[in-house]
């Protein structure tokens, strides 16, 4: 006897191996960025001054260099006045991707098109922007942390201390690599000596500091982020107070023809759509202009533990 069955359909075309989903959802990835949560000195735009980067500059006022004692009727003397520059410079950074319109127009749902792909420009950024940021590190010349030993709460005192002696203020900022975070939450449990908490980050500090954000711990507000660069079997985060690491950018003028022009909100970026018309494709071509340096070495420590 014939029995019209699932496989019998499947053999004959008339189902499928498998149905997709109407969603397209984004593969697990760091999409944190600390460029907005006030951990960076903002040193402005490029746009329009004349050149590719910008000099800050600082000086010994406000009592970096404390009065003389001085006998009544004595000549005060002359003091020289302690200066510095530092200079970050905006580069290039950009993604493109090559979609043709067969691919377009069969599209199924919230599917990938091309202003899908504009829109994911915007997180393209944000993944370099830190990438940027996190490789600055390495230059901080004062560090904590041993290497090939897991991070520890020790560790991250010592980071503490060494801000702390130089005069930095009482809002800190750490960003460490997820594998020190894990290191560190796990020093923290084995802690019985003295009654310290690792605060984690709650719903509402999470909306206006981010995903990366994971809490507060002495004082210290934690970002993570998987951009903390690898050297050898250690990762290198760091800790430092605003003002340490710099940031410049540079925001593209409006083009000519703009009706191929995107600017997702927030950020940057220009996307911009060009047709291959003999290849009945469309470019999408995302292009921002940014820069990040360490400004200031006393405000930053380096923190290099086991990976």
């Amino acid at each position: 006897m014939a029995t019209i069955d699932y496989s019998a359909l499947n053999t004959g075309g008339l189902r499928l191996d498998a149905m997709i989903e109407n969603e397209v959802r984004a593969l697990l990835h760091d999409a944190a960025s600390i460029r907005n949560s006030g951990a960076l000195l903002f040193a402005g735009d490029v746009a329009g001054i004349g050149s590719d980067a910008i000099t800050l500059r600082y000086a010994g006022l406000d009592g970096y260099e404390a009065m003389n004692t001085v006998g009544d009727g004595s000549e005060i003397t002359s003091s020289n006045l302690t200066m510095a520059t530092e200079d970050i410079t905006v580069g290039r950074i950009g993604l493109r991707y090559d979609i043709t319109d067969l691919a377009a127009l069969t599209k199924l749902g919230n599917d990938i098109d091309v202003f899908r792909l504009a829109e994911s420009m915007a997180g393209a950024f944000e993944s370099r922007f830190m990438e940027m940021v996190c490789a600055t590190f390495t230059g901080f010349s004062s560090s904590a942390g041993t290497s090939g030993v897991d991070m520890s709460v020790d560790d991250f005192m010592d980071a503490l201390y060494l801000l702390e002696i130089a005069d930095n203020p009482s809002q800190l900022f750490a960003v460490l690599h997820p594998r020190q975070i894990a290191d560190l939450q796990s020093s923290i449990r084995n802690e019985t000596a003295n009654a310290i908490a690792f605060n984690p980050a709650h719903h509402e500090l999470m909306k206006s500091l981010g995903q990366g954000f994971v809490g507060d711990f002495m004082g210290v507000q934690i970002h993570k982020s998987s951009f903390c660069p690898q050297n050898g079997a250690n990762r290198e985060g760091a800790m430092f107070s605003a003002g340490a690491i710099g940031y410049a950018l540079g925001t593209p003028v409006p083009l000519a023809a703009p009706s191929g022009e995107i600017r997702p909100a927030g950020t940057p970026v220009l996307v911009e759509l060009e047709r291959d018309s003999a290849f009945s494709l469309t470019k999408v071509v995302g292009t921002a202009y940014t820069g990040a340096a360490i400004v200031e070495q006393a405000r930053g420590v380096l923190i290099s533990t086991d990976a």
